[in-house]
């Protein structure tokens, strides 16, 4: 396919996605979700044909071609030719730009519809009436033509009260790959969430040895030459006798250097800032929701904070009718604001402001701040924690799930990542959301405890509820009661008090016999 031709389909189909957004407030039954979720699966399908195309055409490296010639001399060129040549570079250059960035555009747009893709299967149960059959996560792709596989198109949709996902989320998500036009668009507290997010998400694990290079001397010919060898890293085998079974007994190895992989949380930039762009988007709106009636409660004196605010804005306005010149506007509106303060005895002769309205102020600036920057951290590491107890190791390996390339587990140095939650942020979302969240000190241990039983019960076939060994982790690192961690995973009581039972006897006798032969053991 020509390269003009397959860079105009590829934006002509972007732009279509731009237009026709999914629309998930209108999801409400069987009929509404397939569509949408058989929408999303066919755009990534033929975004997915894009990409490969694009990348065997070398659009991940268009400027490769304009290097190798910039290097070739051109000092026997006259100057007509020598502009000829930079006019041609330029032309060149700008259709190398052009491939690049429609393959960005691709892959973030592909990046977009697995988040969404991600979150509807965690959304949604499906059940047949006839056969009783239940899809749910990624079995939902198995229904075509809206048919279960008995052949029955009286399917049911039921929110799946385990899963984890944020369906207001993905009307944020850039469907289209506009990911520069999401981030231009957040407020100067939204990029800096924005940015602590992305933060969190790259967090790396330490560094995993991949491969090595070796400098080997080897005695070839009558002389000692040097040589350079790369192979793959591995505990098992001895690189010295490898080397010399290859260069004979005599070679030695000189210098060895390591190349190692160090994987992030999220290991894919593109899914890292879609969410981060869905999840600060998503928070913002619900920390406009709430500003107020938190504000009103917390705030001593509402009737002095009101007073003040419109005095700025007359002070303002004043200021701007007077003179365009900036500094001097300032000036001209404090001395307004302090006039009109004065005038309402919230400000004394002296310049000194009401202590009671002064402490508002700042109170104010400081829970509008931890809103719009706290709300989306918390939210993302509380659904990512979630997440991490409530699956199991294998699911996560094999499916992508809310969380596109989302390590299957993590190292303690990823773990830092996991901060403490601002209590009191989290205690404003309790009480003026329907979010399910609780503080729990030292959230990272929480998520730790999961990976530490996992790694125990690794290859023993131990059949488990893992919304239940959620909460009972919860329950026994984050000392959060029982009845409460039961609810945030919407399970049982007693099947968490049964999946703690079975966590804290895990590596105990439990029989009789087991007992004994312990004792035996000792004496």
């Amino acid at each position: 396919m020509n390269e003009s031709v397959l860079i105009a389909r590829a934006e002509k189909f972007l732009d279509q996605v731009k237009r026709q957004r999914i629309q998930v407030d209108e999801i409400n039954d069987f009929e509404s979700f397939i569509v949408v979720y058989h929408y999303l699966k066919k755009n990534i399908d033929e975004m997915y044909e894009f990409r490969d195309t694009m990348e065997i055409k070398g659009y991940k490296a268009p400027y490769r071609s304009l290097i190798r010639s910039s290097r070739s001399s051109t000092t026997e060129l006259k100057a007509e030719e020598i502009h000829d040549v930079s006019r041609q570079t330029q032309y060149f250059r700008m259709k190398a730009a052009a491939k690049k960035n429609v393959l960005d555009r691709v892959k973030s747009s592909i990046a977009s519809h697995k988040i969404a893709i991600g979150h509807l299967e965690e959304f949604a149960t499906i059940t047949c009436k006839k056969c009783g059959k239940k899809y749910i996560r990624h079995e939902i792709e198995y229904i075509e033509s809206k048919k279960c596989t008995c052949g029955s198109t009286d399917l049911k949709l039921d929110k799946n009260e385990q899963g984890v996902y944020r369906l207001d989320a993905l009307k944020y998500l850039p469907m289209s790959g506009e990911y520069m036009v999401r981030i231009s668009d957040l407020s100067p507290l939204g990029r800096e969430a924005f940015r602590n997010i992305v933060r969190i998400l790259k967090h790396e694990k330490r560094g995993i040895v991949k491969t090595l290079s070796l400098v080997v001397k080897v005695f070839e010919d009558g002389r000692w030459i040097r040589k350079r060898e790369n192979i793959d890293a591995d505990e098992e085998v001895n690189y010295e006798k490898e080397i010399r079974k290859k260069y004979g007994s005599n070679a030695r190895i000189e210098f060895i250097q390591f190349y190692r992989k160090k994987p992030a949380i999220i290991n894919d930039k593109n899914v890292q800032t879609a969410i981060a762009i869905a999840y600060v988007k998503s928070a913002g709106e619900i920390a406009n929701k709430i500003q107020d009636k938190v504000l009103n409660d917390i705030l001593a004196n509402e009737e002095k904070i009101n007073i003040y605010d419109d005095a700025f804005i007359k002070a303002t306005e004043f200021a701007e009718s007077i003179t365009p010149d900036l500094e001097d506007r300032k000036e001209i509106r404090n001395e307004k604001l302090n006039e009109i303060l004065n005038e309402n005895n919230l400000m004394d002769n002296n310049d000194i402001l009401d202590e009671e309205l002064e402490n508002d102020i700042e109170k104010r600036k400081e829970i509008k701040r931890k809103l719009f920057i706290e709300i989306p951290r918390i939210l993302i590491l509380w659904d990512i924690a979630k997440y991490y107890l409530t699956t199991t190791y294998d699911r996560r390996s094999k499916y992508s799930g809310p969380f596109p390339n989302l390590r299957p587990n993590l190292d303690s140095n990823q773990l830092k990542a996991f901060k403490d939650f601002d209590k009191e942020i989290v205690e404003i979302l309790k009480d003026y959301t329907d979010e399910k969240i609780e503080y729990v000190p030292v959230i990272k241990d929480v998520v730790a405890k999961k990976f530490d039983i996992e790694n125990k019960i690794k290859g023993l076939h131990v059949k488990s509820d893992p919304p239940a060994v959620g909460s009972a982790i919860l329950n026994i690192t984050g000392n959060i009661p029982i009845e409460i961690a039961a609810n945030i995973f919407s399970v049982n009581p007693s099947h968490v008090q049964k999946e703690k039972e079975k966590i804290e006897t895990f590596g105990k006798p439990t029989s009789k016999r087991a007992i004994q032969f312990l004792e035996m053991i000792k004496k």
